[in-house]
This record gives C-alpha cells, structure tokens and sequence, in this order.
C-alpha cells in the first residue's frame, strides 16, 4: 500500500464547479413570408404566408400561432405566466384579420422541419404610408409539457399608389390608315389626394406616335391633364396605345403606371384618278368648265 499526500496552497481559490445542463428546447423562427397582393394599399384585402422552421434542440408541440402578439409575458426560460392563449390584446390597428381569429394553430413542428401557414388579413383603409411592424407570438408546449412563446416581428410596408384613369377627353373620331389622326388624351386623378407625376409617354406597335411625351406635374383630386398626341398607323386592323406614367412612390422609388387603350384602325381611303386632262395618250377625259354663278 502507497499512500501520497497532496497537499494545496490555501490562497489558491481553486475549486469544483458544477456543469450547468441546459435542456432542449424548440425554437420556431420565421424564416420567410409573402403577401399575395404587392404592393399593400389602404383597404387591400391580402392573405399572409409566414415559413416557420424549428432551430430548436427538441420538438414542439402544439403550436399556435397569435397574429399581433398578445399572449401573457414569459420568464427568461421562454415559460409563460398566468394566462394563456388569448389574443384580445393583440395590436391589430392597422393589420386586422379576416375570416378568422388572429389564432391559427399549426399542429407539431419537429426539430429541423420548416412549416407554412398562412392568415387573411385587411390593411386598414385609415392607415398613412410607411412600414408597420406586425409582432407574431408562437405558442407551444416541449415534450415535458411545458408551455414556451416566441415572439417574432416582421414589417410590412403600406403604398398610396396614384389612383388614375387615360381616356379621350373627346370623341376622336374614325381612325384612318397611313393618315395623320388626332389623339385626345386625358389622364384623371380618381384619388382622393393629390399626386405627382413625371412624364406620361404614348407608344404604338405598327405604328408612329408624334408629339407624345409631355410632363404631368402635380394632379389634384379629381383633376385631369390633357395630351394631343399624332398618330399614324401603318396598317388597318386593332391597335394598342400604351400610355406611361413616371412617378416616384412613397419610399422614393421610382415607379411606371401602365395603361392600354384599344383603338381600330380604318382601312386608307382611295384616292379617286384625276379625271381632267387631255384626251389622248393620257387616257384622260376632256371636262369642260362650267359657266360661273
């Protein structure tokens, strides 16, 4: 038997510590989302994907999604206290739901496996242009039984798109092939505040447009600018003018409105032969003058 005796200086102040074991936990994250309408407008009616994925260590349970938050405050741990899933405190003051609760249950999503869901939603017909944010709580229970919430937050942006009409101002009459025609254009703000527009352009396949880029500028509520443009088409048959309007949108974007108005165009008139001249040669027939009255 050998016995050694070890023996440590007393101001070392070195000792064990314990391991600290952190358990599994899911963790559900967005990944992603859409919206089917691009861009969001005032009174647009939209329907919200979201892809969740669980980055945790374990599988979740259960889960359901409370649109605009709302569920009671959680410790560090993630776990809820008194009460539970409820989202009459939700903040849905600019994004409100449709069809259903804000509540949309998901079922279990397992360790590693992304999931899609999606919510109808209105954008309120009061809200101002500019980004919103939407806070998203994930409700679910671990294996033990343990109720957890995460919270997301995600922006969605708000547009007041110019809200506009290009029409003729005036009835333009029959439209005639390879003849110089009138076009009495008109674009009309329909919105009910004022826009500012760049240039509004007319184009024509199979044909030439002349004199048909001119500057809008600002257009108030129900009024209208005109635009008499040239247009000589080649051909006979239906033709589309393309009208363009540059604008810059509520995030200085730039932006192009897109307008198509379908015209017919008549076949060329034909032109008579000159029936004066000199009989002879040139075929043409004698006419004489009639006496002045």
């Amino acid at each position: 038997t050998l016995s050694i005796v070890i023996t440590e200086p007393a101001s070392s102040g070195y000792s064990a510590t314990a391991t600290p074991i952190i358990p599994d936990r899911p963790q559900l994250v967005v990944t992603g989302y859409t919206t089917d309408i691009d861009p969001l407008q005032p009174g647009s009616i939209f329907t919200l994907t979201l892809d969740v994925k669980n980055l945790g260590s374990a599988d979740a349970m259960n889960v359901s999604v409370v649109v605009g938050g709302g569920v009671s405050p959680s410790d560090d741990m993630g776990t809820p206290q008194a009460g539970g899933i409820s989202g009459g405190k939700s903040d849905l003051s600019t994004f409100a739901p449709l069809g259903s609760s804000n509540v949309v249950f998901m079922g279990n999503i397992n360790k590693d496996v992304l999931m899609s869901v999606s919510q109808q939603l209105v954008v309120n017909v009061t809200a101002a242009p500019g980004a919103y944010t939407l806070k998203l709580s994930f409700v679910y229970s671990d294996a033990k039984g343990n109720r957890l919430v995460d919270d997301q937050v995600i922006t969605l942006l708000v547009y007041s798109l110019p809200q506009v009409e290009v029409s003729f101002y005036r009835d333009p009459g029959m439209f005639t092939a390879s003849m110089d025609n009138m076009l009495p254009l008109q674009i009309t703000n329909l919105g009910k505040k004022t826009y500012v527009l760049g240039n509004m352009k007319v184009t024509a396949e199979n044909a030439d447009v002349y004199n048909n880029v001119l500057m809008v500028g600002a257009l108030d509520p129900g009024g209208y600018f005109t635009l008499d443009a040239n247009l000589f088409p080649y051909a006979e048959g239906p033709l589309e003018l393309k009208i363009q309007i540059n604008y810059t949108d509520d995030f200085n974007q730039p932006r192009m409105i897109e307008q198509v108005i379908p015209i017919e165009i008549q076949p060329a008139m034909d032109i008579p032969p000159d029936m004066g001249g000199m009989d002879g040669e040139g075929g043409g027939i004698i006419v004489e003058p009639q006496p002045e009255t």
